[in-house]
């Protein structure tokens, strides 16, 4: 597999490291079913939306995977909201210091709703920095990589503590659409709009308009939400074609920002569905023009570093996936 791009910017001593991190693909937890109890504990607290109660699961959770792994143990913290600045949001944070117990910090509300993140993305986010502690104490790396290996070692655990939730089969992680060939990946962006129409076939407005809960979306609002990041990604290709190594700002706010400001309950949800068919036919003609040379063109991000177009078509593989469960699971009431 091709390394990331910070890849040649490392020693050859970390290298060295980068790949054998990256060589290391599962981490195979011998009776998974043990943890389920802690998981469904877990999910309970976050829904309680109490910070002791959530610390307390996710403090048991990681004591059951480290003791299955064999691991040191490591203190867990769950804080409120979460820090942000021009870089994004912060998610969680794990930290050795001398004489100390490693500590897991993880934070349980967005950084401008202070909404309670979904429980999914909250065990992700646990996971990732499980996976440091595991880097670190089990594998004895002496650097903890952001390879493609850490997120498949990451997915790998969470597709055996979450092995399919509420009937559905655990979809795609980015890190896999990043295994496929372009053209798959183009043929799933291909099939997004029809899949939208289906799911909200013969759906009236009040139906495509009520959310869940409070904290999540309508139907109507998630397919406005893919009609303007489409737009975002177009014009991204452009600046990267245009310029080289462009700096891509992105501002976490921006969504729920766009879903206030544009009003996405009183759109109507056929013409957001056309506009992003529109937007997502553009985008596609244009990919299909780009040289192997353009599709490694990169802008940079302030937080991960260089951002090729391969890259966004990654992205937009795994992002259309994820709201289109997300538009399902509204339709059906469930958050």
């Amino acid at each position: 597999m091709a390394p990331f791009a910070y890849y040649g910017r490392l020693t050859r001593s970390q290298q060295a490291v980068y790949r054998q991190s990256d060589a290391l693909v599962e981490i195979r937890l011998e009776d998974p079913t043990a943890l389920y109890p802690h998981v469904a504990a877990l999910e309970a607290a976050l829904n309680t939306e109490e910070r002791a109660a959530t610390e307390r699961a996710s403090h048991e959770l990681v004591a059951g995977l480290t003791a299955a792994m064999g691991l040191p143990a490591v203190r867990v913290e769950v804080l409120a909201a979460r820090p942000h600045s021009g870089w994004g949001e912060l998610h969680g944070l794990y930290t050795q210091e001398r004489g100390r117990r490693p500590k897991i910090q993880l934070w349980m509300r967005t950084a401008k709703k202070k909404r309670v993140v979904a429980f999914r993305s909250y065990l992700r986010t646990l996971l990732h920095e499980v996976g440091h502690h595991v880097d670190y104490t089990g594998l004895r790396l002496p650097e903890s990589y952001h390879t493609q290996g850490f997120y498949k070692r990451e997915s790998s655990l969470f597709h055996q503590l979450v092995p399919e939730t509420r009937g559905r089969v655990t979809m795609p992680t980015m890190e896999e659409y990043a295994k496929l060939p372009a053209e798959e990946r183009m043929r799933r962006l291909s099939r997004t709009a029809d899949e939208l129409a289906a799911a909200i076939r013969g759906r009236d407005d009040a139906a495509l308009s009520r959310r869940p809960d409070a904290k999540n979306w309508a139907a109507k609002e998630a397919i406005c939400h893919l009609r303007d990041v489409e737009e975002m990604f177009t014009g991204r290709f452009g600046m990267i074609l245009a310029m080289d190594n462009p700096k891509l700002a992105f501002d976490p706010t921006t969504p729920d920002r766009w879903a206030e400001d544009r009003q996405y309950l009183r759109n109507d949800a056929q013409l957001a569905l056309a506009a992003f068919r529109a937007r997502r036919d553009e985008a596609l003609a244009l990919l299909r023009t780009l040289t192997p040379e353009q599709w490694k063109r990169a802008g940079i991000h302030a937080t991960r570093g260089p951002i090729t177009i391969n890259d966004f078509v990654t992205l937009m593989a795994w992002h259309d996936d994820n709201h289109l469960d997300q538009l399902k699971r509204a339709l059906e009431g469930q958050a």
